[in-house]
């Protein structure tokens, strides 16, 4: 979890005066008269942002609305009543009254980084970060403006783009510790989190009791498995803002995964009662169910997750929770991938590629990570850790032939061979160089595109994570994953049901086109016959045990993971989880009969 404070306003709404003194006079007019008219607008105008600087705000809003009654075309004055519209959350009327400004003149700098921050306020980062970039063109030494285009390449998930920028900043302003807690936070996003954690030591070098670069720390302390670490840096900011719920909710977290459920307990609920933005919230409800579940107090915990599961629904909003529609996308592939589709697209898609690429699959929290933990520590083999290849094919799929699956059948001989070539450029550039390493495609979901992966490599090996269809429904709807439309199914119980009908429905079909071309583990098995499941499945590769898997705990410590499971998979391996919903069977009773099925198919009704 980030707990960098994403388009935190800066620079002009916070000190309008200092971001619009960048403002250069505008044309003078021919006529004296309007000469001299605009020569006194021009000082009534500095002496309002003066009194706007120094907190008379209605003072310095009355002088800019007589200014703009005498001169409705005033860029300045305009451009300072989208300030006051900005500081009061009026975001519609700031954004009119700044375009208003740039119209009458585009060459401030100001202007545009303004702009960018009304959008970055109303969720537009894409539109925000083309404003700063138009300021950054007339200004590249805006330091407002690289700073929140930094945000803003954050907030869209480009974390490699925001690096440079950050780097830039520190080059003119050496001690911004803004830029460095948003350089730390791409470095998080990159999963580079020794990097982040060095990044905000020097900035606390520079600000020793900045309580946001302590929090911040002891996210990345805590993302790193550092618990102890980041429980003293906690308590430090602690000492400096008591009653921040941010800061109690971290140290209710990192007590949870100190093993100290009961504290944890405690100290999140605070957070919960001391005020939390809504997403903070979800995780909040979430880690106290966790706690409670850890206590054995199924009941709580259960409505803890339904509490945090509410308001992240909420917070991502209903535009963000299609879950339906991947629904329908899943039963449209299985009705597409008949074994006769796949025999006449096998004609089209003929290779003489031999290459064996795995695509490793299951429906969520199967313990597909850490499995691909193991597998990593294998020197011949490379894991996407879920930057999937694959994945990628199917965009460029649907961006080409306008359709997927259906858009396959337009597809020629040529179009193949330019898929299958594009997936190894996807795979080189997410891993680097392979050398002559296996790759291993790790992303759950996959699993409902696993014809296609076989028509573009026949050879390819699958291998698939079973886990109690129960367990596994029950600890999604447990999980606060990031909100796509897959996991928008997982915000309510019953969907999380129809969700594995689906999406496993759609697997036992492939079994029986796909053929031998598969394995199946359990999750169970890996967990309670650990050495004997993995070896079974680098046999299935064909790369046999290499003594450096027993290290794999080790190795994953010193990564980043992206996945919600990085706070399990470098624990020793337990079976605390298996057969945990028996614990929840009450409220896993509506969706135990969708279930029923697939416990049987899996052999789980014992």
């Amino acid at each position: 979890m980030s707990w960098t404070n994403l388009f935190k306003r800066k620079g002009a709404q916070e000190k309008p005066a200092a971001d619009a003194e960048g403002e250069s006079p505008g044309e003078v007019d021919s006529d004296q008269t309007g000469t001299r008219q605009k020569a006194e607008n021009d000082q009534r105008l500095l002496a309002a942002k003066e009194k706007h600087k120094n907190g008379r705000v209605a003072e310095a809003e009355a002088i800019y609305l007589d200014i703009l009654k005498n001169d409705p075309n005033h860029a300045g004055a305009r451009h300072m009543v989208g300030i006051v519209c900005l500081d009061r959350g009026q975001l519609a009327e700031a954004e009119q009254h700044i375009r208003q400004a740039i119209a009458v003149d585009n060459q401030q700098a100001v202007y545009y980084a303004n702009l960018g921050n009304v959008l970055g306020a109303q969720n537009r980062p894409e539109e925000a970060y083309q404003c700063f970039q138009q300021a950054l063109s007339l200004n590249p030494g805006h330091l407002g403006a690289l700073s929140n285009a930094t945000t803003a390449l954050l907030s869209m998930g480009r974390a490699g783009e925001a690096k440079p920028l950050c780097l830039k900043i520190l080059d003119i302003a050496p001690d911004d510790v803004g830029a460095r807690q948003n350089l730390a936070a791409a470095h998080i996003e990159e999963h580079e989190i020794s990097a982040a954690i060095a990044v905000l030591r020097e900035g606390l070098e520079i600000q020793p009791n900045n309580p946001g670069l302590l929090v911040q720390l002891a996210s990345a302390l805590e993302l790193g498995n550092q618990l102890d670490d980041a429980l003293a840096v906690i308590e430090q900011a602690e000492a400096l803002q008591p009653g921040h719920p941010r800061i109690t909710l971290l140290s209710g977290l990192i007590s949870r995964r100190l093993g100290n459920p009961d504290v944890a307990e405690q100290r999140l609920r605070q957070a919960i009662t001391q005020g939390l933005p809504e997403e903070e919230n979800a995780e909040a409800f979430n880690q106290l169910g966790l706690s409670l579940d850890a206590m054995g107090r199924s009941d709580e915990a259960f409505e803890a997750f339904e509490r945090s599961n509410q308001v992240m629904g909420r917070f991502v909003g209903e535009q963000n929770t299609r879950g339906s529609a991947y629904l329908g996308d899943v039963a449209t592939i299985k009705d597409y991938f008949s074994a006769e589709k796949i025999t006449a697209l096998a004609e089209i898609f003929a290779t003489d590629d031999d290459s064996q690429p795995v695509f490793f699959v299951g429906f969520p929290r199967s313990g597909t990570t850490l499995m691909e933990q193991v597998l990593k520590a294998h020197p011949k083999l490379i894991t996407t850790e879920e930057s999937s290849p694959l994945a990628a094919v199917v965009r460029e799929i649907r961006g080409s032939a306008g359709d997927y699956p259906r858009g396959l059948d337009r597809l020629t001989a040529d179009d193949s061979a330019r898929l299958r070539q594009y997936f190894y450029d996807c795979c080189r550039d997410i891993l680097g160089e392979l050398n002559d390493r296996q790759v291993v495609d790790k992303l759950p979901l996959n699993i409902v595109h696993l014809a296609l992966a076989k028509l573009l490599f026949p050879r390819a090996k699958i291998i698939v994570a079973l886990r109690d269809p129960r367990d596994a429904c029950l600890s999604c709807f447990m999980q606060k994953f990031e909100i796509n439309d897959a996991m928008a199914n997982f915000l309510e119980l019953r969907t999380t049901g129809l969700a594995y009908e689906a999406v496993m429905g759609l697997w036992l079909h492939y079994r029986t086109v796909l053929h031998d071309s598969w394995l199946e583990y359990r999750y169970e098995n890996l967990v309670e016959n650990f050495d004997e499941t993995v070896r079974s499945v680098l046999d299935f590769i064909g790369v046999g045990w290499h003594e450096a898997i027993a290290g794999y705990r080790h190795a994953a410590k010193q990564r980043g993971i992206s996945t919600p499971s990085y706070r399990d998979v470098t624990a020793p391996v337990h079976n605390r989880a298996i057969a945990r919903w028996r614990r929840y069977e009450q409220h896993l009773a509506p969706v135990l009969p969708t279930l029923a099925p697939f416990v049987e198919a899996f052999g789980y009704e014992k």
